[in-house]
């Protein structure tokens, strides 16, 4: 390697090693996604739910669940206890609606924060649902939250500091359901009373066991629950989860659940081993360049020999065109169409009387009325001398009409 391919090799490495130090000492941009993932510790993940509940549990009273509902209650359709699910939009099918609904009417809880769930389980439970637009505040205030049980309830209602969409239950059946909670978008003079509260908590009894519904799964996030004393919106809204039997925590239901399918996945998940990663590729691509092009002669590129028999076929074809010489070209077309009924159905051709013609029809499944035109038709142009380019057409006509019969 020449003095200046090492100096030039020494820069590359220097410039590469600069931007890497550039990109990891960055701070990392805040992940706003909705993943409400366990292990998430970004605003709208549940890492700080999760641990709570976990800490505040025995382990046999806190299981989590990463299969379909439907395949866990197929398997322990008989174990009691809450089955909680959070997430920005929950839809079980019909199938799995009515095996949860089985399961909460033999005394358990079934436990949903999610700001869509399906139609399935809201027409069940005589629910409908709508958004909440505020059509008179361009800027849109933040939420207040309030809890309607006079044992949970502040004095002033809880605020939501971020721009989130808002949906409530616009029909319920009041002699089943009991509101919990409602809210309102704080107005233009700021006061923090709920003046047109909307109903998005709620409970309704089913069977032996109780169903809880949340249109607001954000309170279950990171964000809210370290934002000032939301913390506490949260503790009691999970006063509705009985202390006596487990919880189920569900991990299926996730936005931000994770399927790893790259065996690299604990390399790229951090970003200092992701960047060594790509210095060491890096390193072994110049290594091999360099290395490479001193030690490695050229290698010639040898092109293959080109394969003429197309043009020679146009050739010798051209010369019969311009000659015009019909009959050299139809006798040419008559030896070959021998050659074929001599190697395709082993059969003398140099007598062509009617015991040939009969054979012949039989083998290649014509009939003996084709047969004998064709073989009438190259006797005729075999002893007529000039023909013309009409008959040598019907002559191939005829030849390609016997083959692929």
């Amino acid at each position: 390697m020449s003095n200046k391919l090492k100096i030039l090799a020494g820069v590359l490495l220097i410039v590469l090693a600069l931007l890497v130090y550039l990109e990891s000492s960055q701070k990392d941009p805040v992940n706003w996604f909705a993943s409400y993932a366990k292990k998430d510790k970004i605003p709208y993940g549940s890492f700080v739910l999760y641990n709570t509940l976990k800490e505040t549990r025995t382990e046999d009273s806190f299981k989590e669940i990463s299969q379909p509902p439907y395949e866990f209650l197929a398997d322990s359709n008989h174990q009691k206890g809450t089955y909680f699910f959070v997430n920005d939009y929950i839809n079980f099918d019909e199938a799995e609606s009515i095996q949860l609904l089985d399961w909460v009417s033999r005394g358990n809880t079934l436990y949903i924060g999610a700001r869509g769930i399906g139609s399935t389980l809201l027409d069940t439970l005589s629910l409908d649902t709508k958004s909440f637009y505020q059509l008179d505040n361009i800027d849109r205030k933040p939420p207040l939250l309030e809890l309607v049980n006079p044992t949970l309830k502040k004095e002033q209602p809880y605020l939501f500091d971020l721009n989130i969409q808002t949906i409530y239950f616009h029909e319920i059946d009041t002699l089943k359901t009991v509101v919990l909670g409602a809210y309102d978008y704080m107005r233009n003079d700021d006061s923090l009373t709920l003046k047109e509260p909307k109903v998005h908590f709620i409970k309704q009894s089913f069977g032996e066991g109780t169903i809880v519904l949340h249109l607001m799964p954000d309170v279950f996030t990171n964000y809210f629950m370290l934002d000032q004393e939301n913390y506490a919106y949260t503790e009691a809204a999970l006063r509705y989860i009985p202390d006596d039997v487990p919880i189920f925590w569900d991990n299926h239901y996730k936005n931000g659940k994770t399927i790893n399918t790259s065996p690299l996945y604990m390399l790229f998940k951090n970003r200092y081993l992701k960047w060594a990663y790509y210095m060491l590729v890096i390193g072994v691509i110049l290594w091999v360049f360099f290395e490479g092009k001193r030690k490695q002669r050229a290698i010639p590129i040898i092109k293959p020999l080109p394969n003429q028999t197309l043009a020679f076929t146009k050739t010798i074809a051209g010369m019969y065109f311009e000659k015009q010489d019909h009959k050299s070209i139809a006798l040419h077309q008559i030896n070959h169409f021998m050659e074929y009924i001599r190697e395709e159905y082993l059969m003398e051709t140099a007598d062509r009387g009617l015991d040939f013609i009969e054979r012949l029809a039989s083998k290649s499944d014509n009939t003996q009325e084709e047969t004998k035109r064709l073989m009438d038709y190259i006797t005729s142009i075999s002893q007529k001398y000039p023909i013309t380019q009409e008959e040598l057409l019907k002559l191939n006509k005829l030849i390609e009409a016997f083959k692929t019969t």
